[in-house]
């Protein structure tokens, strides 16, 4: 069965992101869990700009997650999804993977790192000390899954279909586990197609979804000064064609193979054209892709290490809360809940205030569940 592990950082719907599950599918894979780099998008410049409170940014980090669900879906998919953070959270509590963590960062030398400039399309010279930290995170994750996230895996992932900047850690990182730890690296790493990407150079802005034609153009100016190669641009039609089956330039509808052959003799601004015209039809079809789609809502569940979380979680339940928990689903207010259960609306409203208190459900007037479940590590627990 092919198991494939990836990860993905949403920080807008870019090209960049719709290509990855693009080029995803045609792994086949049987099943798919996709890591949800939370830590890292809500660090970014771009998505930070206009947001609000946390409650704003989580919103808008599955706003944009759920149209990479629907590509999934649409391409039959069969997937599960977790977030980073959480993810790490239970990393390091488990003191054998911390300590992978740390000697997998001992030895990761700052020479090491420049063989990432020669990564062709990957801008590594952004990259950021706490995305190194995430990278390592992430294959750690990858491997200690089942442990990690029983409630959804009882199978290791057999595949790590990631970025290759990839590449220039993957050695240190399966070097340090063979001789430091008892943990065999037996992923194997697949790694998406290389596309350029188009990028502004003060912004951070990568063209993307919702996106006017207007606002591809100003990035693509910005990014290209001058017609780049062949190669890039034939490179760019191959993204585009994922999509699109006829293209648009000089604004005639033409096949692949013309677009291909009429793009070297057109001039800057003919190029600049082309460019923002075809990834607005690119979003538009991955819109009508996605359109068609409806999600179901995923479980989540609470982790509990400790006899502390234990206690302020577990213990404090009774089969009045569960009763009332049952019925936060986000369709029904308190009088509804009290209407379900037969129990008095004052006692409904006091014990909805508990569970809020306790973490267990939002502040909304028609209450939802945080969690659906509880996953005990009694492990952990009894260490």
């Amino acid at each position: 069965m092919k198991i494939v592990y990836t990860n993905i950082s949403p920080v807008t719907n870019a090209y960049t992101n719709i290509n990855h599950i693009l080029d995803l599918k045609k792994q086949s894979p049987q099943k798919v869990y996709l890591c949800v780099w939370d830590k890292f998008v809500f660090e970014h410049p771009v998505f930070e700009h206009g947001l609000g409170d946390s409650v704003n940014r989580m919103e808008k980090l599955w706003e944009n997650t759920k149209i990479l669900e629907k590509l999934m879906i649409y391409f039959k998919i069969d997937y599960k999804i977790i977030l980073l953070s959480e993810a790490m959270n239970r990393l390091f509590k488990n003191s054998d993977y911390l300590s992978e963590f740390q000697d997998i960062l001992s030895n990761i030398k700052i020479g090491n790192l420049e063989r990432g400039s020669e990564l062709e399309y990957v801008p590594f010279h952004q990259i950021s000390l706490s995305k190194i930290n995430y990278i390592v995170s992430d294959y750690l994750i990858a491997l200690h899954l089942p442990e990690l996230f029983p409630e959804i895996c009882s199978s290791c992932p057999n595949y790590y279909f990631t970025s290759e900047r990839f590449k220039i850690f993957e050695v240190l990182i399966k070097d340090s586990l063979k001789y430091n730890s008892n943990t065999n690296p037996s992923l194997k790493s697949i790694y998406v197609n290389r596309v350029p990407i188009i990028i502004h150079p003060e912004k951070e802005l990568i063209p993307a979804l919702g996106m006017s034609i207007a606002n591809i153009k100003k990035i693509t100016k910005s990014y290209y000064k001058s017609k780049p190669e062949s190669k890039e641009v034939i490179d760019i039609i191959n993204i585009l064609s994922e999509v699109l089956n006829k293209f648009m330039i000089r604004g005639k509808m033409v096949r692949k193979s013309m677009a291909e052959k009429a793009i070297n003799s057109i001039k800057y601004d003919d190029f600049i054209e082309f460019i923002s015209t075809n990834f607005f039809m690119y979003f538009s079809e991955i819109s009508n892709m996605a359109s068609k789609i409806e999600i179901e809502k995923q479980k989540k569940s609470l982790f509990i290490s400790s006899y502390e979380e234990f206690s302020s979680f577990i213990k404090p339940l009774n089969n009045i809360k569960l009763d009332i928990l049952k019925n936060c689903n986000g369709n029904n207010t308190s009088l509804d809940i009290s209407k379900n259960t037969g129990l008095k609306l004052s006692t409904v409203s006091t014990y909805l205030t508990r569970l809020r208190n306790n973490g267990l459900i939002d502040s909304y007037k028609k209450p939802r569940r945080v969690v659906d479940s509880f996953v005990v590590d009694l492990e952990i627990m009894n260490k």
